[in-house]
């Protein structure tokens, strides 16, 4: 799995209290996010790995109850980077161009939770343990006269400032009042389940799989089932030519999962990988599992071959959540359809946004075409690029 390279950056971001209306973000943190989106950008034909870490003030306990507005939150972000990427000409996923992956840090965190195995929701000691090699820390300048800064200075002193600027708005150190939850009753769930092809990963990929990580209730051992659709079914895909194989779907999936869930010093250390490949259904599995050294609690993700719309959800009892996007509502109900036949539990279905450069107060002056940033969440799109990029140019 791909380690962090020399043009690895990080950004802190901090949200005082949830939800946060979409025009505050745009206002609040426009600035910062441009400054630091165009200096991760590379000066050749590499990706550059480029991760923001949102800072929540107030503490998260169920990530069932507050799963709805964390997940607007993380649209939101990545939403944004699309826009000033689209307005500034910054490549996303895309060689001369930026890999952006959103984590969350628990501030409220106790300073002895440093279990590596929280993400994407981690305490800041926890990061700090993990010493991830970034080349540039990043922070806005409200963060050095808050109180944040007390506890941030965990991270050393490689947490660098925004140019003068490009600072957010100086944040209010008075205690915010918690959100309210946003389900009810809700369970807790250590057995969560996503589909998709994850070709080519892009922003709206992330999003997907960040949601699906985090509603995997830490507490006792996990499983994450993450369903990748097998070659066989993709044949008619347009571009086919530049679609990525499983194998490779698979590892640059499992790379990012790993990037915002396990954070660790020596991740090698605590991560074993089992290759299965039974007859039937769902029965090609790369089984990562992540074992806690401290505690011995584990975290698996089983990235499954799957060639149905179904996938484990209807073979595997055990799974009491899935994860979908507003584009594949109707799957989640097919899926419970088939377990109510079978006599099973349905799932609980979390559903996450779809990222849009038109919506709300997001939406940037005329400048910005709608077709420019949906390039950059389309898996079509990028195959489209590299099997042009792959074109011999004709001769005069």
């Amino acid at each position: 799995m791909a380690a962090l390279t020399s043009t690895s950056s990080v950004l802190l971001l901090p949200v005082s209290t949830l939800p946060l209306p979409r025009g505050q973000l745009k206002a609040q943190y426009g600035p910062t996010l441009e400054a630091a989106l165009r200096h991760a950008k590379p000066n050749d034909q590499s990706i550059s790995r480029f991760d923001i870490a949102i800072i929540l003030k107030d503490a998260v306990t169920s990530r069932s109850t507050l799963f709805d507005s964390l997940q607007h939150l993380l649209a939101d972000v990545y939403t944004l980077i699309c826009l000033i990427a689209a307005q500034h000409k910054v490549e996303l996923d895309f060689p001369s161009g930026v890999d952006a992956r959103v984590f969350l840090i628990n501030l409220s965190a106790d300073d002895k939770d440093v279990s590596p195995l929280t993400g994407p929701l981690v305490s800041v000691a926890a990061l700090a343990a993990s010493r991830r090699q970034y080349a540039h820390w990043r922070a806005p300048e409200s963060l050095h006269s808050s109180d944040y800064s007390r506890r941030l200075q965990q991270l050393g002193e490689s947490v660098k400032s925004l140019p003068e600027g490009h600072a957010s708005a100086v944040l209010s150190d008075q205690p915010q009042a918690s959100p309210a939850p946003d389900r009810q009753a809700t369970r807790l769930h250590h057995r969560v389940a996503v589909g998709g092809t994850f070709d080519h990963i892009h922003i709206g990929h992330k999003l997907l799989l960040t949601a699906t990580i985090f509603i995997a209730q830490p507490g006792e051992d996990r499983e994450i089932t993450i369903g990748i659709t097998g070659d066989e079914l993709l044949v008619n895909k347009k571009h086919a030519t530049v679609l990525e194989s499983w194998d490779v779907r698979q590892q640059r999936t499992a790379d990012f999962i790993e990037s915002i869930l396990v954070f660790n010093n020596d991740v090698s250390s605590i991560r074993s990988v089992q290759h299965i490949d039974e007859p039937g259904p769902n029965g090609k599995i790369v089984k990562v599992t992540y074992t806690d050294a401290k505690n011995g609690s584990k975290i698996a993700i089983n990235y499954t071959r799957i060639s149905d719309p179904f996938g484990p959800t209807i073979t595997d009892e055990s799974i009491s959540a899935l994860v979908i996007s507003a584009e594949t509502r109707a799957g989640g109900k097919a899926v419970n359809d088939k377990r109510t036949e079978k006599g099973w539990a349905p799932l609980e279905v979390f559903e996450v946004d779809v990222l849009d450069a038109g919506s709300d107060d997001m939406e940037q002056d005329a400048k910005v075409e709608k077709t420019t940033f949906e390039s950059k969440i389309s898996s079509t799109e990028i195959r489209r690029r590299l099997a042009a990029a792959k074109q011999p140019t004709a001769a005069l």
